[in-house]
């Protein structure tokens, strides 16, 4: 496996053996390579900041949905160190080519586009999809190099280095739908000159496990746990809009920025209508965002017309869109996440930001027109456009809001801080600034008791499950991904190693924080929701500052 060194200021990439002593994937890898040649005092967007790019440890065999991908830097969005995870199929590709990881260094002076092949990699000029949305320019692209290519791309919103900018990657059908969305890694491409990353595997191998066998009999154990597992059903069925009720009855739900728990027009946006509007229209239920998925959990939204109109949408995007928002029109909803797609948008902080705007006069809740207009803002780069892609907290300062749904600059996504008591706590401390994927705590959502040990184990499991490149809707526990790990590599680790490496991951993002000077009182949930009561469930944030500060004494 080889590290590809690419440096956009002279054009020279170069590549070197990845250490075979260490066994890093996805974001153990960005950790690492942060940890020991990032500059956490660097400015996100400048020459010296690094880009990474690194699949997960399974990337490229055929280990069950393993086609995870890490893209990672210090982010834009809260200036600490960040690692925001995609499917699609450019994560095994880059395995089948042997790459473990690529790092990005410097700053082009002109727009470039990376082609990696068996070959070896080169830039090229990126011409003539400069300035297009995601869509269109996949569409040239794969008409250049090939319908089976990955690509990895930055829209408008990343060309103008904003800092809610995100990484989209092609799905199986070559569509820019799966996103690397959370921290302005976008921007962190953008800065590099770097507008696309195009692999083309044709010819690249089946990666082979150190004892084979071994490997293949723990990844078929892990097949069929997946297959047998007791949620794959709803998932592949239902997708993660399936949330949207229970949410609702949990009264976790956001809605109207983060001032209730439940929306009264659930049932115009729920995974019910959902099917429902899908059944008619020829939509579909149960597609596979990378190669080898079992679960297959996301759903593909037809317009009235029948006519295709976005993929993977899912209840983050209909919460923060949808009920944040108090819209409660699907198709309203579908154009806003599609257009976030083409603009290369968060839609989780796009949802947090036009919300705040209502504190301001400047929004209404249910005015889906003018949420859609001003999302065209960005697309536009008017001086408020440019303003709203940089993030709810960068809007709140600027309009003068002080009722900020955000932690390290980052918004709070769709499950409630204060009926997700446990969840909340994984906001508050993550390193990665409040992330729904960190640490997810379903259990006791309302009581304070227990929440940190909760959080604690839930955000070193992910951590090591990151690593990986499996998904977490595999749900498999480390006593099925050891095997693998130990076939594939040739290692004999025990399920406390794979948790050690786990607990190592968050130790470097906390150590890279505090350098980048985001010392522990930045793990704190926004003043007001410890006093401003939640509705339903009347529920404030209360788990002590005490606890929350003993998290990560490990």
């Amino acid at each position: 496996m080889t590290i590809l060194r690419v440096q956009m200021t002279n054009g020279q990439i170069a590549t070197e053996p990845f250490p075979k002593e260490k066994i890093l994937g996805g974001r153990a890898t960005v950790d690492f390579f942060l940890s020991q040649q990032g500059t956490p005092s660097a400015h996100p967007l400048s020459e010296k900041a690094i880009f990474i790019v690194a699949p997960g440890l399974f990337a490229g065999t055929g280990a069950p949905q393993s086609g995870r991908l890490s893209v990672g830097g210090k982010s834009p969005l809260t200036g600490g160190i960040k690692e925001a995870n995609v499917g699609g199929t450019a994560s095994h590709k880059l395995g089948r080519l042997g790459i473990r990881v690529v790092v990005v260094e410097g700053t082009s002076k002109e727009w470039q586009v990376l082609k990696i092949d068996k070959e070896g990699a080169r830039l090229e000029n990126a011409g003539d999809i400069i300035g297009l949305p995601n869509y269109a320019a996949c569409d040239k692209i794969r008409g250049r190099y090939g319908k089976n290519v990955g690509i990895l791309i930055i829209g408008p919103a990343g060309e103008m280095k904003l800092a809610n900018s995100t990484v989209a990657v092609t799905d199986p059908e070559g569509r820019p739908s799966r996103h690397a969305a959370r921290g302005g890694v976008g921007a962190l491409m953008g800065a590099k000159g770097l507008k696309a990353i195009v692999v083309d595997d044709e010819s690249g191998a089946l990666r082979k496990g150190a004892n084979e066998e071994a490997f293949k009999e723990a990844a078929k154990n892990a097949a069929e746990a997946i297959q047998n597992g007791p949620f794959r059903n709803a998932f592949h069925n239902l997708g993660t809009p399936m949330f949207i009720d229970m949410d609702h009855g949990r009264g976790s739900m956001p809605t109207n920025n983060h001032r209730l728990g439940s929306f009264e027009k659930v049932q115009k946006i729920n995974v019910g209508k959902l099917v429902e509007l899908n059944k008619a229209r020829g939509g579909s239920m149960g597609h596979g965002c990378m190669p080898g998925c079992i679960v297959r959990c996301s759903p593909i939204f037809h317009g009235p017309d029948g006519k295709f109109v976005t993929a993977a949408f899912e209840y983050e995007t209909i919460v923060m869109l949808g009920a944040n928002l108090g819209i409660d029109d699907l198709d309203a909803i579908a154009r806003m996440d599609r257009r976030c797609d083409e603009l290369g948008l968060d839609t989780i902080e796009m949802g947090c930001t036009i919300g705040v705007l209502n504190d301001a006069g400047m929004f209404s809740f249910g005015d889906a027109g003018k949420a859609e207009a001003l999302i065209e803002e960005i697309a536009q780069g008017t001086p408020m456009g440019r303003i709203l892609g940089s993030g709810v907290a960068v809007t709140a300062k600027v309009f003068g809001i002080d009722r900020v749904p955000a932690v390290k600059g980052q918004g709070i996504p769709a499950h409630a801080a204060r009926s997700s008591k446990g969840w909340a706590v994984t906001y508050a401390t993550s390193p990665q600034g409040a992330d729904h994927t960190a640490g997810a705590v379903l259990e006791n959502p309302l009581s304070p008791v227990g929440q940190v040990d909760r959080s604690r184990k839930q955000q070193i499991l992910m951590a090591a499950l990151d690593a990986t490149g499996l998904c977490q809707f595999t749900f498999l526990p480390p006593k099925l991904i050891v095997p693998m790990i130990n076939g594939l590599y040739g290692v004999n680790w025990s399920p406390d190693d794979y948790l050690e490496m786990g607990k190592e991951m968050l130790r470097q993002e906390r150590s890279f924080n505090l350098k980048a000077g985001i010392g522990p009182g930045a793990d704190r949930l926004p003043e007001w929701m410890k006093t401003e009561t939640l509705a339903p469930t009347n529920a404030v944030f209360d788990v002590p500052d005490q606890e929350i500060d003993e998290l990560f004494n490990f």
